[in-house]
């Protein structure tokens, strides 16, 4: 487990996402409305219209409304888009923590613990850090983001014990980086 003895507040988990994704590049990677586009199974023109509505050029100046109207974009965003919008998806949450927009927390969660084609259990950090080519201070955000909004892993918690299991695998992983 980590080793601080205080569980990060959300202004910490914020700076700590700002300061590790910082600079993180979509490049040429999918976009939040394409990859909104993809889901909702619109054609391939529409989605290319789509990809028109991102002008962003950091991840930070992405809107939490685009996100809000985009919330089943992450699965669809390939691996550059997907390390690009991440930072914003988990601020976007942890900003909205106590309203209906929190709601992209539990995305983050769910994508972040579960691989494609992949049990939760078979799912690992390993791999989801090499495949979108996460370094060891973005790991280190992500696993306290995970941790945040699970929980603790102690006898009042109503995650399952899967998810408890998955979010302690993080980390760990960040632990052995």
């Amino acid at each position: 487990m980590l080793d601080s003895s205080e569980p990060p507040d959300i202004a910490q988990l914020l700076h700590e996402i700002n300061e590790s994704f910082d600079g993180v590049s979509r490049d040429e990677g999918t976009t939040l409305h394409e990859a909104q586009a993809m889901d909702d199974l619109k054609s391939i023109a529409e989605q290319q219209l789509a990809r028109r509505l991102d002008v962003d050029q950091r991840w930070q100046d992405v809107s939490d409304e685009a996100l809000g109207s985009c919330d089943s974009a992450l699965p669809y965003l390939d691996a550059k888009g997907f390390r690009y919008y991440l930072p914003a998806f988990m601020s976007c949450g942890l900003r909205n923590w106590n309203s209906e927009l929190g709601r992209v927390a539990d995305s983050c969660v769910f994508n972040l613990l579960h691989e494609p084609q992949k049990s939760l259990r078979a799912s690992g950090p390993a791999s989801v850090a090499a495949k979108y080519n996460f370094n060891r201070a973005q790991c280190s955000a992500i696993a306290h983001f995970l941790r945040f909004v699970i929980g603790p892993d102690d006898a009042s918690s109503t995650e399952p014990r899967p998810t408890l299991e998955a979010v302690a695998k993080w980390e760990r992983f960040v632990e052995l980086s």
